[in-house]
């Protein structure tokens, strides 16, 4: 029988000279698990006034019939952050709206209604804003002051279509009328204008973006103290919810040891949490968000093995064991690698027990898949790294888009999820399609531009920049231009039609 090395995960990587990328330390160190929670007696009391707020808030939106208030209170309603608590109720309300609504001759309540409308996935044209034009086809001159209205088109304008010429100009003029005016408007909406010009609501993360229009609402003239008070409340609950999560995840990274025995990786716990909590903030969805911050977590680590630190020599014996997925070849690998594929291992593993009991744990299958895919294109990298080998980019994009990681975190977030997902959803998001291509095409150029310079200080797979370069004989920022056209082109005229099936 084959004689394995020793299971000593604590070992010390090998000493002979390694790169590396000279990643800081976590930023947080205990800090979450040292933070006393709140205690029970306090929550409950939170709960019950929250339960309270959130019935008067339900009923204050059904009641409301005039249908310009009933689009500005779920606009406020969203901004606040607690739109999950009446999903029913807003697209009753929408509904509605939409049927029976004959149109309005104001810009602020046109770009309103289709703002909220489209998000809605209602089909409303952008033929509604040909009214506001000149005989020039340019808006009218009539609109330079008015801050309200302008607002509103600007935020309407980023919900564009493919060939929305119109909506295309109404983001221009309105970008360049707000900023002239920025100096000529009262404090609640100068606020306002700032914030949207610097991220427009559609882009916000929205636990950031309902911290936000609390000190903005806040000042706003006719504040309704009713719904401020319940976003408030049901904030802070949301925040003790997240923070114990946290909680839970820092004890057991801290216990998993990983970064002290690989002192070479990022250790990016609370980051890669953060981005799950993005994906999806609401309570029930705890388990997914769990779940996706440890593969988050550890599939950095893996991912700094094969860049920074592992020979190709050892990089291929990893590469074979991920493929094998066989416990009893863990043997094989490094001690330092021995340490991420038992942590691997155990994670799929606990995920199964967990989703098995709901006869869930076919999703893991799908992820195992994912996990092998992304192993493989980071090893190519590896080489062409190694060989210091410029692919063509068309070459280089067939690894480097599945090296991103999108489409594995793609598969990731729904593994946790409580709803029932059919297997043929999973082949489905596994399967490439177009919208999720054209995602990691944009994540990957986006990655590629930002962290081009700094990667490039040592050994490291060539960028989508220096690919594109050597290939067209071209500047970088030329490239950075080029790839960041193609990704949008590609991102609207492919991904958005893929979309298309779900416009009601």
């Amino acid at each position: 029988m084959e004689s394995h090395q020793s299971y000593d995960l604590l070992s010390p990587p090998p000493k002979e000279a390694r790169q590396s990328a000279n990643y800081h330390p976590s930023v947080w160190d205990d800090f979450f698990i040292s933070k006393p929670p709140l205690p029970d007696i306090n929550m409950e009391s939170l709960k019950s006034k929250n339960d309270e707020l959130k019935v008067e808030v339900r009923k204050m939106l059904i009641d409301t019939t005039d249908p310009l208030h009933s689009l500005e209170l779920i606009d406020r309603i969203q901004c606040l952050g607690v739109a999950y608590h009446f999903e029913k109720e807003i697209e009753e309300k929408l509904l509605k709206i939409y049927e029976t609504s004959a149109g309005y001759d104001d810009l602020y309540k046109v770009a309103l209604h289709f703002r909220l409308l489209r998000q809605q996935r209602y089909h409303i044209s952008c033929d509604v804003f040909s009214n506001f034009l000149d005989e020039k086809g340019e808006f009218m001159s009539c609109l330079n002051n008015d801050v309200k209205a302008l607002l509103s088109l600007y935020e309407a304008a980023h919900l564009y279509m493919p060939g929305e010429e119109i909506l295309d100009k109404a983001l221009e003029f309105s970008k360049i009328q707000l900023k002239t005016l920025a100096s000529n408007m009262d404090f609640y909406l100068s606020e306002m204008v700032s914030s949207s010009l610097e991220i427009p609501l559609v882009r916000r993360a929205d636990r950031l973006k309902a911290k936000l229009y609390f000190s903005i609402f806040e000042k706003e003239s006719i504040c309704n103290e009713t719904l401020l008070n319940f976003a408030k409340l049901d904030f802070n609950l949301l925040q003790a919810t997240h923070q114990e999560e946290v909680r839970s995840l820092s004890i057991w990274w801290k216990d998993l040891n990983i970064t002290k025995s690989l002192p070479f990786t990022r250790d990016r716990l609370i980051e890669g949490y953060i981005w799950a909590l993005i994906v999806y903030f609401e309570p029930h969805f705890s388990r997914a968000r769990l779940m996706m911050a440890k593969v988050i977590s550890l599939i950095t680590i893996l991912d700094d093995i094969y860049d920074v630190y592992g020979t190709v020599e050892e990089l291929q014996l990893l590469t074979d064991v991920i493929e094998s997925w066989q416990l009893e070849n863990v043997g094989k690998l490094p001690q330092y690698m021995q340490h991420e594929f038992l942590a691997l291992y155990r994670n799929f593993k606990e995920f199964e027990n967990i989703l098995e009991q709901e006869q869930y744990s076919f999703r893991v299958h799908y992820l195992k898949e994912e996990k092998k895919k992304i192993a493989k294109a980071y090893f190519q990298e590896a080489i062409w790294a190694d060989d210091g080998y410029f692919p063509k980019l068309k070459d280089y994009l067939g690894v480097s888009l599945i090296s991103s990681g999108y489409s594995y975190l793609a598969c990731a977030s729904y593994i946790g999820m409580q709803d029932e997902i059919s297997k043929e959803f999973f082949d489905w998001v596994t399967g490439m399609p177009q919208i999720v291509k054209s995602a990691m095409f944009i994540a990957r150029v986006v990655n590629d531009i930002g962290t081009n310079e700094f990667e490039q200080k040592r050994k490291h797979v060539a960028s989508a920049v220096q690919c594109y370069v050597m290939e067209h004989g071209c500047s970088n920022e030329e490239a950075s231009k080029k790839l960041m056209e193609m990704g949008s082109m590609l991102f609207m005229a492919k991904a958005l039609h893929d979309l298309s099936f779900w416009i009601k």
